[in-house]
């Protein structure tokens, strides 16, 4: 009976590594035919059904086995769908020939309307995302007090309602900043080995039996010979955590272990980083010198000094490791609070929280503008007489969900809508509507006015995650209240207040002027031209801003012009308008994957004075240094800066961030400038090696907590994981395609963004983020998710959801879907 003993671990074998409701599908590996109840059996007729599934135990398998050695296999019979007629079948899809036919006759019925777009919310929901979690970050700019009125014969804190032009990315109430910005705390799964699985085992005769075990079970039938080989192998596992000290030379793969030891070692590996020097890397560290049997002794003078600044820096990443990932402290600002503050500086205090409520204007995150705020025992008193929006419509034909706001009765027939404007030329299927709303004699806020702008122009509102969150083409939702009149039922009280200018995110499509530089600004950059925290923008953003295959950045004084040669040249501002010193001109095509392909060609000085050297901007109050006269690239992607304001206010002291594809490292530098630890990997020396200068410009040191790595990012994601590292924030910013790396390999981001994920997700902590960017304009939004879903997956990621997709700031207006991409994941 040995075969049997045998044949019985081999199928307990099998369970331990089978999910809880899983059938057999091989059989045993032994010389006897295999019991049909250990296989799917054929397809049982109605009178099997009847029968009741029994669990059993281990000790009733194996008398099953002795009984019952000998039956023959059968398999699952599969059945092929056979087409059906049908009299009427229901059409879901119609050809554009039909459409155009239903539409013209007025026929075309609404549920093939809705199905003629992808269902978007459902895409979203597919890959995690919450659309109604998705807003815009504030800006810096505070709200201020524009009007107050009387609404209350007593002297108290709520005795007057205050009309307050409010910026967007602020909330009423304020509270959490969203998933996105807290401090994440994630529970780990409880050990599997001790929870029980199920099998479900299927007789001939239809009978189902459940074996339910857990490894108690298991360990009870095997030998102690078994057992002691089962512990080993558990110990094996633990062995592999002890380091060596390995030389690996990759000009030959060849390796050397020069010591095996119990203590902490070293293991060293030598990279050819460039071709004129080799870099010496430490991957895995102890203390900084070392003693061990059998072998010479490793102390600081053995080492060289390149070797050891490594070790250092490898060592302080090692000690700056935590099961968690760790973010700043955020919350959301609360226009109720600011108002809270700002009356208690002024000596005259009043209450917060819900004490108060918005009757009209802007009330939600993302709106701008006027919002009325009021206390809520005396919102009766209060008389709203007109109220004035300006909201951009094109969201390539999406709409929000019908809202669920009440509107007070007839408010929707007093509403009254006047077009501004409209853009065509040149977008295709991307119209821009943008229009004005008047509200007379009613209480209303932005969020009243959707339905009937969504009903009247089949669009949604531009940059509306309700309408398509994959494809915001704004970083809010551009709905602004310009104008109010209000009055106070218990005096004879009115005040009235016209926003002066437009938000720059909704100026820059509103205004059409022929006279497209107004004092040395263009269209919609007024705000950034004032602002003096930032003194690198872009100005001309081709044709989305009418101008096609023609851009202009600035960077401080001086412009810096892209002119692609298939198109006639734009405008310039005056160089004599006090604000522009000089102007760089650079013929290339608009696309960093071919940076320097065109040999010879540099940018050169157009007009004005030349720069002597780098020159050093502003962002967001961070320094970064840039060269206007070298290379097609300036050392800084503009595009990306809400990005790198994230980083800079929600990174701390115990964020750990790797910056892959670094370029020159800006994403670092903007996560340490708030105390932030980086790596930074790029395959070219030569912009990584500027690195240093941005730090030195922010008077931040470059010590042991950040460190450059010169070299292929997939060889270098791999070492990363062998090594144990694990980061918060891990960066992919690839180019479209490349050909590069120690294989020479050709690299294009529609073909290896999985693989490029699936190794960089192994890298992110429990509850960290993997942000995934990408400027290739023929790769939609939602074919690049499906992709890093697919590398996700590939990695054993359990849990991961889509946070949000970071669109372009204002200034990068866009036709259609924004050429670049931004999508944060988190980690789970």
């Amino acid at each position: 009976m040995a075969w049997k003993h045998t044949y019985l671990m081999s199928v307990i074998a099998q369970l331990i590594f089978l999910p809880p409701t899983a059938s057999f599908t091989t059989a045993p590996s032994v010389s006897v035919k295999t019991p049909t109840w250990a296989l799917p059996s054929s397809p049982i007729d109605n009178n099997s059904r009847k029968k009741k599934t029994k669990s059993i135990t281990i000790k009733e398998l194996s008398q099953k086995i002795k009984n019952n050695p000998t039956v023959e296999t059968t398999k699952k019979a599969k059945y092929r769908r056979s087409r059906k007629r049908v009299e009427n079948p229901k059409q879901t899809y119609l050809y554009k020939s039909q459409r155009e036919r239903l539409e013209r006759t007025g026929e075309l019925p609404e549920e093939l309307k809705e199905s003629s777009l992808p269902d978007v919310l459902a895409q979203a929901k597919e890959f995690g995302m919450v659309p109604s979690a998705q807003h815009c970050d504030p800006d810096g700019t505070e709200p201020q007090i524009v009007g107050r009125i009387k609404v209350s014969d007593e002297e108290n804190s709520g005795s007057y309602a205050y009309l307050i032009e409010k910026p967007a990315g602020w909330a009423i109430l304020g509270g959490g900043g969203g998933s996105s910005s807290k401090k994440v705390e994630i529970h780990r799964k409880k050990d599997t080995k001790s929870q029980k699985h199920r099998v479900i085992i299927q007789e001939k005769d239809g009978t189902k039996d459940v074996l339910e075990y857990d490894e108690s079970d298991i360990l009870a039938w095997m030998t102690p010979e078994e057992i002691e080989e089962y512990n080993a192998s558990q110990e094996a596992e633990e062995e592999t955590k002890q380091t060596s000290i390995t030389i690996v030379d990759q000009d030959d793969d060849s390796v050397d272990t020069v010591l095996d030891d119990d203590s902490d070692v070293v293991e060293v590996m030598v990279d050819d980083r460039d071709e004129e020097e080799d870099f010496v890397e430490i991957f895995e560290s102890g203390p900084s010198s070392f003693e061990t049997d059998g072998a010479p002794d490793l102390n600081e003078e053995d080492i060289d000094p390149k070797t050891l600044e490594n070790l250092r820096r490898i060592t302080a990443r090692r000690q700056m490791q935590s099961r968690t990932a760790s973010f700043a402290p955020y919350s959301r600002p609360s226009v109720v609070s600011w108002l809270k503050d700002i009356k208690a500086k002024e000596g005259m205090p009043v209450r917060g929280g819900n004490f108060w409520t918005a009757l009209a204007g802007a009330a939600d995150v993302d709106d701008s503008g006027l919002v009325l705020l009021c206390p809520k025992a005396n919102a009766a008193n209060v008389f709203v007489e007109l109220t004035e929006y300006v909201a951009v419509l094109g969201t390539g034909g999406y709409v929000a969900p019908k809202s669920k706001l009440k509107a007070s009765k007839g408010l929707e027939e007093s509403i009254v809508i006047e077009e501004l404007s409209r853009m065509r030329k040149g977008r295709l299927e991307d119209t821009v509507h943008i229009v004005k709303v008047t509200i007379p004699d009613h209480g209303s806020t932005c969020g009243h006015i959707i339905d009937t702008l969504q009903s009247k122009y089949k669009d949604g509102i531009r940059g509306d995650p309700s309408a398509n969150p994959l494809d915001r083409r704004a970083q809010r939702r551009l709905v602004h209240c310009g104008a109010m009149t209000v009055s106070s039922l218990i005096c004879d009280e009115t005040i009235t207040y016209t926003v002066p200018a437009f938000p720059d995110d909704i100026a820059i499509l509103v205004e059409r002027s022929t006279d497209l530089f107004k004092a040395g600004r263009f269209r919609g950059r007024s705000g950034l031209m004032d602002n003096p925290l930032t003194t690198c923008y872009r100005e001309v953003n081709g044709i989305a801003d009418g101008i096609p295959g023609w851009t202009v950045d600035r960077y401080d004084k001086w412009l810096f012009v892209q002119h692609d040669p298939q198109h006639q040249r734009g405008p310039l501002p005056s160089i004599h308008d006090g604000k522009t010193a000089g102007v760089y001109y650079l013929e290339a095509r608009q696309d960093r994957s071919v940076m320097g392909s065109q040999e010879g060609i540099k940018p050169r000085l157009l007009e004005g004075q030349p720069l002597k050297g780098n020159l050093t901007v502003l962002e967001n109050g961070i320094k970064y240094v840039v060269s206007l006269d070298k290379d097609f690239s300036t050392g800084i992607f503009l595009d990306q800066r809400p990005q790198r304001a994230w980083l800079s206010q929600n990174c701390d002291e115990n964020t750990h961030v790797l910056n892959c594809f670094a370029h020159t490292g800006a994403f670092s530098v903007a996560a340490a400038s708030a105390g932030a630890s980086t790596v930074s990997l790029d395959l070219s020396q030569k912009w990584l090696g500027r690195l240093p200068e941005h730090f030195k410009a922010n008077n931040i040191p470059f010590d042991e907590r950040h460190d450059c790595i010169y070299g292929d990012c997939f060889d270098w994601l791999e070492r990363l994981a062998k090594r144990g590292e694990k980061y918060d924030i891990v960066i992919l910013d690839p180019p479209s395609s490349s050909v590069g790396g120690r294989k020479k390999k050709r690299w294009s981001i529609k073909s290896d963004l999985d693989e490029l994920v699936s190794l960089a997700a192994k890298l992110v902590k429990d509850g960290g983020l993997l942000w995934t960017t990408t400027n290739s304009a023929t790769l939609t939004s939602v074919k690049m998710a499906k992709m890093c879903l697919k590398g996700l997956e590939e990695a054993g990621i359990e849990s991961a959801r889509l946070e949000r997709i970071q669109p372009m700031p204002y200034d990068f207006p866009s036709t259609g879907s924004q050429p670049v991409k931004n999508l944060i994941w988190r980690i789970r």
